[in-house]
Formats: C-alpha cells, sequence, structure tokens
C-alpha cells in the first residue's frame, strides 16, 4: 500500500553499545491496551492507554516527563498530537493546544516535538511508524539529525499508538 516504508534499529548488548559512539540507552518502554469499541465508556479527549503507556516508561526510566528534551508523538491527525502531549504528561489536560499557541512544542520552545515534522511529514508509514520514530529520537540524541537537530537534546520519549488509540507504547531513550 501507498502507506508502506522502511525504518531499522539495531539493538545491542550493554558491552557492545559502549563501544559504539552513536549508542543510545533505552530506559524505558511500556506498551499498554484500550476497548476496541469507543463507545464503551471512553472518554474520546483523552487517550487512558498512552497515559498508562507514559506512566509505565517514565517508571521504568525512573524519570517524569520534566525530564524529556524533546519528542516524537503519533500525529496521524492535528488533534491526535495534541491529545498525545496530554497523555504523555507533557501538558496539563485540556493545554495541549496552549502548547501549540504559546509555541512550547515548536523546534525552538521548551519542548520541541514532531521536530521531524512527525508521520504526516514522511506518509505516515503505517509499518515503519514506531521504528521510525525512535530512529529520528536516535539522531536527535546522537547529533546526526541535520538541519533538524536540537542544540541540547540528551532524552528523548517516543509515543505510537494504532487502531483507535487502543494500542499504545511509550520509550523513554537517552544518549550514552
Amino acid at each position: 500500500p501507498f502507506t508502506d516504508g522502511g525504518a531499522a534499529l539495531v539493538l545491542a548488548s550493554e558491552d557492545v553499545a559502549r563501544r559504539h559512539r552513536r549508542a543510545i540507552w533505552v530506559l524505558g518502554t511500556h506498551a499498554a491496551t484500550d476497548t476496541m469499541f469507543v463507545h464503551e465508556k471512553r472518554d474520546l479527549a483523552r487517550v487512558t492507554a498512552t497515559e498508562r503507556a507514559a506512566q509505565g516508561a517514565y517508571r521504568q526510566a525512573g524519570k517524569t516527563p520534566t525530564d524529556v528534551d524533546v519528542a516524537e508523538v503519533h500525529d496521524c491527525f492535528p488533534i491526535a498530537e495534541l491529545l498525545m502531549y496530554e497523555a504523555m504528561g507533557l501538558t496539563e489536560p485540556g493545554q495541549g493546544a496552549r502548547a501549540i499557541e504559546e509555541g512550547w512544542v515548536f523546534k525552538d520552545g521548551k519542548l520541541p516535538v514532531n521536530v521531524s515534522g512527525g508521520l504526516k511529514a514522511k506518509g505516515h508509514p503505517v509499518g515503519a511508524t514506531g521504528v521510525s520514530q525512535h530512529v529520528i529520537a536516535a539522531m536527535q540524541l546522537t547529533g546526526t539529525a541535520g538541519d533538524m537537530q536540537l542544540p541540547t537534546a540528551r532524552r528523548a520519549a517516543v509515543q505510537n499508538m494504532g487502531g483507535v488509540g487502543i494500542a499504545n507504547y511509550v520509550s523513554v531513550l537517552e544518549a550514552v
């Protein structure tokens, strides 16, 4: 299909990673699911499975949203991106639009999000979405992001989801 794409990561042991100049650590990962049926007690202004996935990833990483320097979030639609800011704790509930209005999430903002242009900028390659987001975050953390490089990115959060917010995944990454 037109949404095909490709991306790859190399996972290695700690010994191998320490010898590589562009290695990053996966500090935490977490997955959470929600009911498939949106009419079953789901608040469509919240993505509670992303909230749970983010909380689990931050807990495993020993970090909080304020420890994150850059984020790549699932932005299949503009409203999805705003909801992800909130679900990941990057903004308070109901403040996703304010983050854009006040420039928090822009490249020069206090928490750059989707500096790559997000999923829509690369055609939302469904099969490669999550891995491609991790690749972009890794590029930021290793200083290899070219024109989209941030000056001081040391820690990243990556969020991906599938279905109608049913399958949700969050990772916290850090430069070695």
